[in-house]
Protein backbone atom coordinates (compact mmCIF):
# COMPACT_ATOMS: atom_id res chain seq x y z
CA UNK A 1 0.00 0.00 0.00
CA UNK A 2 2.83 2.54 0.98
CA UNK A 3 3.80 2.07 -3.09
CA UNK A 4 0.29 2.23 -4.17
CA UNK A 5 0.17 5.55 -2.48
CA UNK A 6 2.98 6.59 -3.49
CA UNK A 7 2.11 6.13 -7.08
CA UNK A 8 -0.88 7.84 -6.47
CA UNK A 9 0.21 10.76 -5.36
CA UNK A 10 2.64 11.25 -8.51
CA UNK A 11 -0.97 10.61 -10.36
CA UNK A 12 -2.20 13.42 -8.38
CA UNK A 13 0.20 15.56 -9.91
CA UNK A 14 2.60 16.00 -7.07
CA UNK A 15 6.28 15.71 -6.87
CA UNK A 16 6.23 12.69 -4.25
CA UNK A 17 9.16 11.14 -3.40
CA UNK A 18 10.13 8.85 -0.49
CA UNK A 19 12.04 11.30 2.29
CA UNK A 20 13.96 8.67 4.13
CA UNK A 21 14.86 5.24 4.72
CA UNK A 22 15.26 5.98 8.29
CA UNK A 23 13.40 2.86 10.58
CA UNK A 24 10.79 4.27 13.34
CA UNK A 25 9.14 0.80 13.67
CA UNK A 26 10.46 -1.46 16.78
CA UNK A 27 9.71 -4.81 17.89
CA UNK A 28 10.33 -4.45 21.57
CA UNK A 29 8.66 -1.87 23.69
CA UNK A 30 10.77 -1.04 25.86
CA UNK A 31 11.53 2.85 27.06
CA UNK A 32 15.25 2.45 25.75
CA UNK A 33 14.14 1.83 22.50
CA UNK A 34 11.32 4.35 22.27
CA UNK A 35 14.62 6.76 23.31
CA UNK A 36 16.66 4.99 20.91
CA UNK A 37 13.66 5.69 18.09
CA UNK A 38 13.43 9.10 19.25
CA UNK A 39 17.43 10.05 18.86
CA UNK A 40 17.43 8.59 15.33
CA UNK A 41 14.81 10.71 14.40
CA UNK A 42 16.61 13.61 15.14
CA UNK A 43 19.83 12.75 13.78
CA UNK A 44 17.83 11.96 10.36
CA UNK A 45 16.07 15.16 10.83
CA UNK A 46 18.99 16.96 11.13
CA UNK A 47 20.56 15.48 7.78
CA UNK A 48 17.84 15.86 6.02
CA UNK A 49 17.14 19.33 7.00
CA UNK A 50 20.57 20.16 6.09
CA UNK A 51 19.38 19.09 2.27
CA UNK A 52 16.57 21.39 2.18
CA UNK A 53 17.66 24.96 0.71
CA UNK A 54 15.25 27.49 -0.04
CA UNK A 55 13.80 25.41 -3.55
CA UNK A 56 13.72 22.27 -2.28
CA UNK A 57 11.77 22.92 0.68
CA UNK A 58 8.70 20.20 0.66
CA UNK A 59 5.15 21.85 1.10
CA UNK A 60 3.75 19.16 3.02
CA UNK A 61 5.04 15.55 4.58
CA UNK A 62 3.48 12.29 3.63
CA UNK A 63 3.11 9.70 6.54
CA UNK A 64 2.21 6.49 5.79
CA UNK A 65 0.67 3.82 8.66
CA UNK A 66 1.69 5.70 11.78
CA UNK A 67 0.85 3.76 14.85
CA UNK A 68 1.90 2.20 18.52
CA UNK A 69 4.90 0.01 17.62
CA UNK A 70 6.06 3.12 14.63
CA UNK A 71 5.42 6.32 15.52
CA UNK A 72 6.74 9.42 13.11
CA UNK A 73 9.37 11.38 15.16
CA UNK A 74 10.72 12.31 11.88
CA UNK A 75 8.08 13.53 10.30
CA UNK A 76 7.63 15.63 13.59
CA UNK A 77 10.46 17.19 13.49
CA UNK A 78 10.42 18.07 10.03
CA UNK A 79 7.16 20.25 9.82
CA UNK A 80 8.27 21.69 13.12
CA UNK A 81 10.99 22.55 11.71
CA UNK A 82 9.75 23.51 8.25
CA UNK A 83 6.58 25.35 8.89
CA UNK A 84 4.66 22.76 7.02
CA UNK A 85 1.46 19.80 7.15
CA UNK A 86 1.70 16.33 7.82
CA UNK A 87 -1.09 14.47 6.57
CA UNK A 88 -1.28 10.73 7.63
CA UNK A 89 -2.47 7.47 5.61
CA UNK A 90 -3.75 4.71 7.99
CA UNK A 91 -3.02 6.04 11.28
CA UNK A 92 -4.34 3.20 13.82
CA UNK A 93 -3.75 1.20 16.93
CA UNK A 94 -2.37 -1.74 18.25
CA UNK A 95 -2.27 -4.41 21.25
CA UNK A 96 -0.98 -2.39 24.30
CA UNK A 97 0.51 -5.46 25.25
CA UNK A 98 -0.18 -7.94 28.69
CA UNK A 99 1.01 -5.08 31.40
CA UNK A 100 -0.05 -2.20 29.08
CA UNK A 101 4.19 -2.50 27.39
CA UNK A 102 2.71 -0.31 24.19
CA UNK A 103 1.57 2.45 25.94
CA UNK A 104 4.13 4.74 26.30
CA UNK A 105 4.56 3.99 22.62
CA UNK A 106 0.75 4.68 21.96
CA UNK A 107 0.53 8.12 23.55
CA UNK A 108 3.65 9.10 21.46
CA UNK A 109 1.80 8.33 18.54
CA UNK A 110 -1.51 9.83 19.28
CA UNK A 111 0.06 12.74 20.26
CA UNK A 112 1.81 13.09 16.46
CA UNK A 113 -0.86 11.93 14.93
CA UNK A 114 -3.50 14.46 16.77
CA UNK A 115 -0.89 17.38 15.08
CA UNK A 116 -1.68 16.34 11.58
CA UNK A 117 -3.43 18.53 9.37
CA UNK A 118 -5.20 15.56 7.96
CA UNK A 119 -5.55 11.85 8.37
CA UNK A 120 -6.80 9.31 6.26
CA UNK A 121 -8.29 6.35 7.46
CA UNK A 122 -8.97 3.29 5.23
CA UNK A 123 -11.23 1.04 7.91
CA UNK A 124 -14.10 1.61 10.40
CA UNK A 125 -11.93 0.55 13.45
CA UNK A 126 -9.15 2.90 12.80
CA UNK A 127 -12.03 5.75 12.30
CA UNK A 128 -13.28 4.66 15.80
CA UNK A 129 -10.28 5.19 17.33
CA UNK A 130 -9.50 8.40 16.21
CA UNK A 131 -12.60 9.50 17.39
CA UNK A 132 -11.32 9.34 20.53
CA UNK A 133 -8.52 12.17 20.39
CA UNK A 134 -8.57 13.50 16.94
CA UNK A 135 -11.44 16.28 15.78
CA UNK A 136 -13.88 14.78 12.77
CA UNK A 137 -12.81 17.71 10.58
CA UNK A 138 -9.34 15.99 10.71
CA UNK A 139 -10.28 13.20 9.61
CA UNK A 140 -11.26 11.60 6.24
CA UNK A 141 -11.86 8.38 4.10
CA UNK A 142 -9.37 7.14 1.79
CA UNK A 143 -10.91 3.85 0.51
CA UNK A 144 -8.51 0.88 -0.16
CA UNK A 145 -7.00 0.46 -3.87
CA UNK A 146 -4.80 -0.89 -6.16
CA UNK A 147 -3.23 0.54 -8.92
CA UNK A 148 -2.89 -1.51 -11.85
CA UNK A 149 -0.15 0.37 -13.33
CA UNK A 150 1.99 -1.56 -11.02
CA UNK A 151 0.95 -5.00 -11.40
CA UNK A 152 2.96 -7.39 -13.94
CA UNK A 153 1.61 -10.59 -13.90
CA UNK A 154 4.45 -13.56 -14.92
CA UNK A 155 3.41 -16.21 -16.49
CA UNK A 156 3.45 -19.65 -15.32
CA UNK A 157 4.31 -22.13 -17.37
CA UNK A 158 2.66 -25.01 -15.20
CA UNK A 159 -0.17 -25.60 -14.02
CA UNK A 160 -0.15 -26.37 -10.08
CA UNK A 161 -3.42 -27.47 -9.49
CA UNK A 162 -2.73 -31.40 -9.72
CA UNK A 163 -6.17 -32.26 -8.52
CA UNK A 164 -8.72 -31.39 -11.10
CA UNK A 165 -11.79 -29.84 -10.13
CA UNK A 166 -12.29 -25.70 -9.21
CA UNK A 167 -8.81 -24.13 -8.44
CA UNK A 168 -8.77 -22.81 -5.18
CA UNK A 169 -5.74 -20.37 -4.63
CA UNK A 170 -4.42 -19.35 -1.46
CA UNK A 171 -2.07 -16.75 -0.90
CA UNK A 172 -0.72 -15.40 2.33
CA UNK A 173 2.57 -15.46 4.58
CA UNK A 174 2.89 -18.88 7.27
CA UNK A 175 4.04 -16.82 10.25
CA UNK A 176 2.46 -16.76 13.32
CA UNK A 177 -1.01 -15.07 14.62
CA UNK A 178 -3.60 -13.71 11.99
CA UNK A 179 -2.18 -15.18 8.89
CA UNK A 180 -1.93 -18.82 10.93
CA UNK A 181 -5.40 -18.62 12.23
CA UNK A 182 -6.53 -17.83 8.29
CA UNK A 183 -4.46 -21.06 7.11
CA UNK A 184 -6.25 -23.03 10.56
CA UNK A 185 -9.64 -22.21 9.21
CA UNK A 186 -9.25 -22.39 5.75
CA UNK A 187 -7.62 -25.76 6.28
CA UNK A 188 -10.71 -27.00 9.22
CA UNK A 189 -13.15 -25.31 6.55
CA UNK A 190 -11.79 -27.59 3.17
CA UNK A 191 -12.08 -31.03 5.78
CA UNK A 192 -15.81 -30.10 5.56
CA UNK A 193 -15.64 -30.16 1.93
CA UNK A 194 -14.10 -33.66 0.92
CA UNK A 195 -17.08 -34.43 -0.99
CA UNK A 196 -16.93 -31.53 -3.88
CA UNK A 197 -14.54 -31.60 -6.79
CA UNK A 198 -11.80 -29.14 -5.81
CA UNK A 199 -7.78 -28.48 -6.12
CA UNK A 200 -5.70 -26.06 -4.25
CA UNK A 201 -2.47 -24.11 -4.89
CA UNK A 202 -0.65 -22.48 -1.81
CA UNK A 203 1.46 -19.11 -2.61
CA UNK A 204 3.16 -18.15 0.75
CA UNK A 205 6.09 -19.53 2.99
CA UNK A 206 7.72 -18.55 6.86
CA UNK A 207 8.39 -20.22 10.12
CA UNK A 208 4.69 -22.12 10.38
CA UNK A 209 5.08 -23.48 7.10
CA UNK A 210 5.80 -27.11 8.47
CA UNK A 211 2.93 -26.59 10.83
CA UNK A 212 0.25 -25.72 8.09
CA UNK A 213 1.52 -28.31 5.56
CA UNK A 214 0.39 -30.47 8.92
CA UNK A 215 -2.98 -28.92 8.66
CA UNK A 216 -3.70 -30.27 4.84
CA UNK A 217 -1.96 -33.00 5.59
CA UNK A 218 -5.11 -35.50 5.31
CA UNK A 219 -6.29 -34.07 1.71
CA UNK A 220 -2.42 -33.58 0.64
CA UNK A 221 -3.57 -35.22 -2.61
CA UNK A 222 -5.84 -32.05 -3.59
CA UNK A 223 -2.79 -29.37 -2.55
CA UNK A 224 0.24 -28.16 -3.60
CA UNK A 225 2.50 -25.93 -1.64
CA UNK A 226 4.51 -23.06 -3.90
CA UNK A 227 6.48 -21.48 -1.24
CA UNK A 228 7.06 -17.70 -1.52
CA UNK A 229 6.71 -16.54 -4.88
CA UNK A 230 7.27 -13.31 -6.45
CA UNK A 231 4.59 -10.54 -6.89
CA UNK A 232 4.72 -11.37 -10.56
CA UNK A 233 3.98 -15.16 -10.50
CA UNK A 234 1.53 -14.62 -7.75
CA UNK A 235 -0.72 -12.16 -10.23
CA UNK A 236 -0.24 -15.59 -12.78
CA UNK A 237 -1.41 -17.60 -10.13
CA UNK A 238 -4.29 -15.61 -10.18
CA UNK A 239 -5.06 -15.14 -13.56
CA UNK A 240 -5.23 -18.98 -13.78
CA UNK A 241 -7.53 -19.97 -10.93
CA UNK A 242 -10.89 -19.78 -10.32
CA UNK A 243 -10.95 -18.41 -6.61
CA UNK A 244 -8.97 -16.57 -4.17
CA UNK A 245 -9.46 -18.71 -0.94
CA UNK A 246 -8.46 -16.78 2.13
CA UNK A 247 -10.13 -16.30 5.16
CA UNK A 248 -8.53 -12.82 5.90
CA UNK A 249 -8.58 -13.28 9.62
CA UNK A 250 -7.77 -10.07 11.76
CA UNK A 251 -6.98 -8.59 8.66
CA UNK A 252 -7.09 -4.77 7.90
CA UNK A 253 -8.40 -5.07 4.99
CA UNK A 254 -6.15 -7.27 2.78
CA UNK A 255 -4.52 -5.99 -0.45
CA UNK A 256 -4.44 -9.82 -1.40
CA UNK A 257 -8.35 -9.13 -2.40
CA UNK A 258 -7.74 -6.13 -4.54
CA UNK A 259 -4.78 -7.86 -6.73
CA UNK A 260 -7.87 -11.34 -7.22
CA UNK A 261 -10.24 -8.77 -7.93
CA UNK A 262 -7.70 -7.04 -10.49
CA UNK A 263 -7.72 -10.25 -12.39
CA UNK A 264 -11.33 -10.64 -12.40
CA UNK A 265 -11.13 -13.49 -9.29
CA UNK A 266 -13.67 -13.80 -7.01
CA UNK A 267 -12.97 -14.65 -3.16
CA UNK A 268 -14.22 -16.25 -0.82
CA UNK A 269 -13.53 -14.58 2.70
CA UNK A 270 -14.90 -13.68 6.74
CA UNK A 271 -17.34 -11.13 7.51
CA UNK A 272 -14.57 -9.79 9.73
CA UNK A 273 -12.29 -6.67 10.81
CA UNK A 274 -12.22 -4.43 7.56
CA UNK A 275 -12.61 -7.85 5.04
CA UNK A 276 -15.91 -5.80 3.79
CA UNK A 277 -13.99 -2.95 2.71
CA UNK A 278 -12.45 -4.64 -0.03
CA UNK A 279 -14.83 -7.69 -0.44
CA UNK A 280 -18.25 -6.97 -1.28
CA UNK A 281 -20.53 -9.78 -0.27
CA UNK A 282 -22.45 -11.01 -3.94
CA UNK A 283 -20.70 -8.66 -5.49
CA UNK A 284 -17.18 -9.42 -5.81
CA UNK A 285 -17.04 -12.40 -3.19
CA UNK A 286 -18.89 -13.89 -1.06
CA UNK A 287 -18.66 -13.49 3.18
CA UNK A 288 -19.07 -16.00 6.38
CA UNK A 289 -21.17 -14.29 8.99
CA UNK A 290 -20.78 -15.49 11.04
CA UNK A 291 -16.51 -15.82 10.28
CA UNK A 292 -16.38 -19.04 11.46
CA UNK A 293 -14.81 -22.53 9.95
CA UNK A 294 -18.73 -23.72 9.00
CA UNK A 295 -20.09 -20.78 7.62
CA UNK A 296 -16.62 -20.64 5.75
CA UNK A 297 -17.01 -23.96 4.45
CA UNK A 298 -20.83 -22.69 3.04
CA UNK A 299 -19.12 -19.84 0.90
CA UNK A 300 -16.27 -22.15 -0.45
CA UNK A 301 -18.97 -25.06 -1.05
CA UNK A 302 -20.92 -22.28 -3.24
CA UNK A 303 -17.89 -20.59 -4.60
CA UNK A 304 -16.47 -24.14 -5.78
CA UNK A 305 -19.65 -25.72 -7.37
CA UNK A 306 -21.65 -22.78 -9.26
CA UNK A 307 -19.53 -21.97 -12.06
CA UNK A 308 -22.06 -19.19 -13.46
CA UNK A 309 -22.04 -17.50 -9.61
CA UNK A 310 -17.94 -17.09 -9.93
CA UNK A 311 -18.57 -15.58 -13.32
CA UNK A 312 -20.63 -13.44 -12.18
CA UNK A 313 -18.87 -11.91 -9.28
CA UNK A 314 -15.19 -12.46 -11.56
CA UNK A 315 -17.11 -9.30 -13.27
CA UNK A 316 -18.03 -7.66 -10.05
CA UNK A 317 -14.81 -7.96 -8.88
CA UNK A 318 -12.61 -6.37 -11.99
CA UNK A 319 -15.41 -3.77 -12.00
CA UNK A 320 -15.14 -2.68 -8.39
CA UNK A 321 -11.62 -2.20 -9.14
CA UNK A 322 -11.86 -0.47 -12.20
CA UNK A 323 -14.62 2.01 -11.16
CA UNK A 324 -14.09 2.40 -7.59
CA UNK A 325 -10.94 1.53 -6.32
CA UNK A 326 -7.94 2.36 -9.21
CA UNK A 327 -5.00 4.35 -8.51
CA UNK A 328 -6.77 6.70 -10.99
CA UNK A 329 -9.89 7.38 -8.44
CA UNK A 330 -7.50 7.34 -5.24
CA UNK A 331 -5.48 9.78 -6.89
CA UNK A 332 -8.36 12.22 -7.18
CA UNK A 333 -9.09 11.40 -3.62
CA UNK A 334 -5.92 13.00 -2.64
CA UNK A 335 -5.94 15.37 -4.73
CA UNK A 336 -8.87 17.14 -3.50
CA UNK A 337 -7.70 16.49 0.58
CA UNK A 338 -3.82 17.56 -0.21
CA UNK A 339 -5.14 20.82 -1.72
CA UNK A 340 -7.53 21.49 0.78
CA UNK A 341 -5.49 20.79 3.36
CA UNK A 342 -2.62 23.32 1.75
CA UNK A 343 -5.07 25.86 0.91
CA UNK A 344 -5.96 26.51 4.56
CA UNK A 345 -2.13 26.21 6.04
CA UNK A 346 -1.49 28.75 3.43
CA UNK A 347 -4.40 31.08 5.07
Amino acid sequence: MARMLLGALKKAGYDAFLASREIAYSKRPGLEHLAARKAAAHAEARRLLAGFDGSGKPALWFSYHPYDKSPDFLGEEICAALGIPMVTAEPCKTGQGPNGEWLPWRAESMRIISGAAMNLVMTHSDREFLASFVPDEKVQWLDPFIDTDLLVAEHVVENPWRAGGTRLLTVGMMRPGAKLESYTLLAQALGLLRDCSWSLTIAGGGPCEPEIRAMFASFAERVTFLGERSAGEVLGLMEMCDALAWPGCREAYGMVFLEAASRGKPAAALNTMGVPRVVEHERTGLLATPPDAETYAACLRTIITDASLRERLGRGAESFVERERSGAKAAQRLRHVIDGVLADWRR
